[in-house]
């Protein structure tokens, strides 16, 4: 029978485990958070949406368009593998170095022979069995030191590739920079852009509401008809959707900018606004130069041509010799070490020489040469192609500056006259000089010359991102004066 103290004790034991195991985090699946995460909501249960911004990582806010930029450039993940992907391919400089110096190689061998090695020699007084001539067991150990001397300028042709390898990655780099700049510009303006339309379309609810007011005023007092107060109740219904629909797109676009700044996506920063100031901007044969010398996109097939001619060197070295020096040194005996060798000497040494070359291969060589002749026309023609799209990119953006900065005073001066029309006529209607219809009519043409004013400030500065990225440059005007 089991002792009832022993039970007794075996219970306790199993109490104390299991209580030790409830209230062990390990128990209840708890992670710690680290401590650069972002923190989501309160305490409890908190929503997606409720999310509380670590200042330490970010920016004083408000957030300048500068800053975000700055913020972008140094977090941003499709950059950081940009980056990551250049520094991948400098390692090849340093492995095309590599071929120049001498190679180091140790071996070690250990051979067990079954039959002991030997020789008949037909010599009277030798034993008839033959005698024997090496170990049947080796311990072989070699170290084996080769220089190239002369490669046919293979070596140097591998290396310049490397090296171009190299700057067409930094293009490369420099092109995803100047595409983030120009998507942080936009996506930002986009921001601010839809923040004053999701304003304006608030001041159009509070406007139409006032005037529902007024026709259901007008009407109770006999002066105008109830279609009057059923038109204003439809237009102040179409406005609340178009106020939810511009709520619905600046948090989409909040969104965007959040992921060009590798910050969660629902997180809400506060922008700064700067005075739009209009900018004089080069003549287009300016731009066009400034372009030629900066594209990355256009120094990058520069030196892919170049690679192409260096790809030709490297294939026609096989017509040469390959010239190298060796040295070699080894031991060899039957214990570990190969100290012990009673029919030779156990270690030696030798340097000299060595050339090779090939005199058929079946015309690769050949085939190789003319591979990267043939790669060198077409990337000059893909050349000449992104020439004439740069061109016409940067007149685009050139005239699409134009036009914004243009329809910035033109909008503006209609946004006056609009909301001029607007007090007017609600003026004239509660005087009854002019239909409900006249009214509503003028505060569509004031909505929609806001809209238009906003438009056109923000796409001016949209343009100008479109235009520095056309050109490779943040700064127009500085450096082209």
């Amino acid at each position: 029978m089991i002792d009832h103290k022993s039970s007794s004790a075996m219970k306790l034991v199993w109490i104390v485990l299991v209580c030790l195991t409830l209230s062990s985090p390990v128990a209840f699946a708890q992670k710690s958070k680290p401590e650069n995460a972002t923190h989501l909501g309160g305490s409890g249960g908190a929503t997606s949406h409720s999310v509380e911004i670590d200042l330490k990582d970010l920016p004083n806010q408000p957030l300048t368009l500068e800053q975000a930029i700055d913020y972008g450039l140094k977090h941003n993940r499709n950059l950081k593998s940009y980056q990551e992907e250049t520094m991948a391919v400098s390692q090849k400089v340093k492995q095309a170095q590599a071929g120049f110096l001498p190679k180091l190689d140790t071996k070690y061998n250990f051979t067990q022979i079954k039959d002991r090695p030997y020789v008949n020699l037909a010599v009277p007084g030798f034993p008839s069995g033959g005698v024997q001539t090496n170990i049947t067991t080796a311990n072989h150990w070699e170290i084996d030191i080769t220089q190239p001397l002369f490669t046919g300028f293979n070596l140097t042709a591998q290396l310049n590739i490397a090296k171009m390898d190299y700057k067409v990655a930094q293009c490369s780099l420099e092109s995803a920079r100047l595409d983030l700049i120009r998507n942080i510009k936009h996506v930002f303006l986009q921001v601010l852009l839809g923040e004053k339309l999701v304003e304006v379309a608030r001041d159009n609810v509070k406007a139409l509401e006032m005037q529902r007011q007024n026709a259901e005023d007008y009407y109770h007092q006999g002066l105008t008809a109830k279609n009057d107060m059923l038109k204003a109740e439809v237009a102040l219904a179409e406005a609340v959707q178009t106020e939810r629909a511009a709520v619905k797109q600046l948090t989409v676009i909040r969104s965007k900018l959040n992921q060009l700044l590798d910050l969660d996506i629902h997180s809400k920063i506060n922008l700064q606004d700067k005075k739009t100031t209009i900018e004089q901007v080069p003549q287009l044969d300016a731009l066009y130069r400034k372009a030629e010398r900066q594209r990355p996109e256009l120094i990058a097939l520069d030196t892919s041509i170049l690679q192409a001619d260096e790809g030709i060197r490297a294939a026609q070295s096989g017509y040469y010799p390959i010239i190298s020096a060796f040295g070699q040194y080894y031991r060899e005996g039957q214990d570990f070490l190969g100290q012990d060798n009673p029919y030779t000497n156990e270690q030696n040494a030798s340097v000299g020489v060595k050339i090779v070359w090939n005199w058929f291969e079946g015309g690769k060589t050949e085939a190789t040469a003319r591979e990267n002749k043939y790669r060198k026309r077409s990337l000059q023609e893909q050349r000449r192609d992104l020439e004439q799209q740069i061109k016409i990119q940067v007149e685009d953006a050139y005239e699409q500056l134009n036009v914004a900065r243009a329809n910035i005073q033109t909008t503006e001066t209609a946004l006056a006259q609009a909301r001029e029309n607007e007090r007017m006529t609600t003026l004239q209607y509660g005087e009854q000089l002019v239909i409900f219809l006249e009214v509503l009519n003028a505060r569509v043409f004031t909505l929609q010359s806001s809209v238009n004013y906003y438009q056109a400030l923000y796409g001016y500065q949209m343009a100008l991102a479109d235009l520095e990225r056309a050109i490779g440059d943040k700064m127009i005007v500085d450096n082209l004066k």
